[in-house]
């Protein structure tokens, strides 16, 4: 696990799809209440659990879009007592599982601030900003993926149109139902100070961030459209 900011660390895995290197990013957070979120977590190992041990008590986990739930059960199982927030829809009621459509918590730190990501509807990805660090947490809305991965991979990223560059994929674009609303979601996150960026799939931007994102979205139709959900955590309740 790597620390990269101050109480903000990633912890990185392998992972692969189609034959292709995805790799996968797990981050970590601690609030201010020195409770850990582990924010889209990956396969678990007992290296990672115990380095997760020593940083302090887990209270909350976070699946931020569909298709971000592979290994939250086995994580849930470790950390019973843990806050479940997820951006699927619910199939089950408990007292330890929430939707982040609504969420509640008066517990999480007022350094993360959450936006929904309006206009695309089946992946349903919540972006968090970790104002403390001005790091932005994406997951599948955009890949960095570098050249050091294997000659399959390069040419299946190069196809998906992420190959060697900051941005969403050819898939990723074919699930944006409405430009526009997906425009103003960027447009909301570009209200913070940006100055790194961390994606699920691919290396983290470190430099020129707030541009990357702009230049990487700036095509959309910028149409008015509904008014950009933020759930501010200082404000929940």
């Amino acid at each position: 696990m790597k620390k990269i900011g101050k109480d903000i660390w990633v912890a990185e895995a392998k992972f692969k799809l189609f034959g292709a290197d995805f790799g996968n990013r797990m981050t970590v957070i601690r609030l201010n209440n020195r409770k850990l979120l582990l924010h889209s977590p990956v396969k678990i190992s007992d290296g990672l659990l115990g380095a997760i041990r020593e940083l302090g008590e887990v209270g909350f986990i976070v699946t931020p879009n569909n298709f971000h739930g592979l290994f939250v059960e086995e994580w849930r199982k470790e950390f019973p007592d843990a806050k479940y927030f997820t951006a699927k829809e619910l199939k089950r009621n408990d007292n330890s599982s929430f939707s982040l459509s609504s969420i509640t918590s008066k517990e999480l730190s007022p350094d993360v601030e959450i936006i929904k990501i309006e206009g695309a509807p089946k992946v349903n990805e919540y972006a968090f900003i970790h104002k403390a660090s001005n790091t932005l947490i994406l997951t599948d809305l955009a890949f960095n993926i570098g050249a050091n991965v294997s000659f399959w991979s390069k040419i299946f990223f190069r196809l998906n149109g992420a190959f060697n560059k900051f941005g969403p994929t050819r898939l990723m674009k074919t699930m944006i139902a409405d430009p526009a609303a997906l425009s103003a979601s960027i447009e909301g996150i570009l209200a913070f100070e940006i100055n790194r960026i961390i994606v699920s799939h691919g290396d983290i931007l470190e430099e020129n961030a707030r541009f990357a994102l702009k230049e990487a979205f700036r095509d959309l139709d910028a149409k008015p459209s509904k008014t950009t959900q933020r759930f501010s955590l200082s404000r929940c309740g």
